[in-house]
């Protein structure tokens, strides 16, 4: 009986740690994806909506596979573990590629978005959703322009002499006006450019999450399949016997 119950909890914790792999990818969702969507390449949405989706595959697969535990279902549990075995397979392969080109990714993600902001600060002051989506984020990342300020020099906006009155230290209406004459604009605005600051904020997120949560999380994974293939005999021998009982 004490295999049946080891193996219980060992499904219970996998799907703790699904739910912890789903966390991954919500939290870059909430913060960033979805956030800054129009800037981002499609990939993004993919790696965030992958964690995701193995997250909840994790904690459905390992939830069924501790009712077939304790039901008993031995062909459940056996489905449920190899179904397991593919996922953390699967969730290792991802894990070591991303590892392997986070350099590559995080260089494509910064031409990406160089590119798409450029743009998008030509249309500045005429789109809505443009003007909308700059001002809340120059003012919420407290940042100016796509590298720095000067590039709102280089747009349609304000003559070549002014930027955004999101971009100022004490956002007021006209604050930004004519700042190419000030002798030293970082006394009225934010100089720091909004590409930098956003690489640097996904790069400290990611890094954390990928410390504190995936990399122990995929450790646990291995540990636990471990766990639960050493107790596949001593389960079996249990519904064995089990079932004999039953056939009585």
């Amino acid at each position: 009986m004490l295999a049946k119950y080891l193996g219980f909890a060992v499904f219970i914790i996998f799907a703790g740690t699904g739910i912890a792999v789903g966390y991954t990818g919500a939290s870059l969702l909430v913060a960033y994806v979805a956030y800054l969507s129009p800037w981002l390449p499609m990939w993004m949405w993919v790696v965030v909506g992958g964690a995701m989706t193995l997250g909840v595959a994790i904690t459905a697969v390992s939830t069924a596979g501790a009712i077939a535990t304790m039901a008993p279902n031995p062909k459940a549990f056996k489905y449920c573990s190899s179904l397991l075995v593919l996922l953390v397979a699967a969730e290792l392969l991802v894990t070591a590629g991303m590892y392997k080109q986070q350099d590559m990714l995080a260089q494509a993600l910064n031409t990406f978005m160089d590119k798409k902001m450029v743009v998008s600060t030509q249309d500045y002051g005429d789109g809505i959703s443009d003007t909308q989506l700059w001002d809340e984020i120059q003012s919420e990342m407290n940042c100016c322009g796509v590298i720095d300020y000067k590039d709102w020099f280089g747009t349609k906006f304000g003559n070549g002499t002014s930027v955004p009155d999101s971009c100022c230290l004490l956002p007021e209406q006209g604050c930004g006006q004519n700042i190419i004459q000030s002798v030293d604009p970082s006394d009225d605005i934010i100089t720091e450019g909004c590409l930098p600051t956003i690489i640097k904020a996904i790069g400290l997120d990611y890094n954390k999450l990928s410390r504190e949560v995936w990399l122990p999380v995929c450790a646990m994974h291995v540990a636990l399949l471990t766990v639960d293939f050493s107790l596949s005999r001593p389960l079996k021998a249990i519904y064995d016997r089990d079932l004999k009982l039953f056939s009585l």
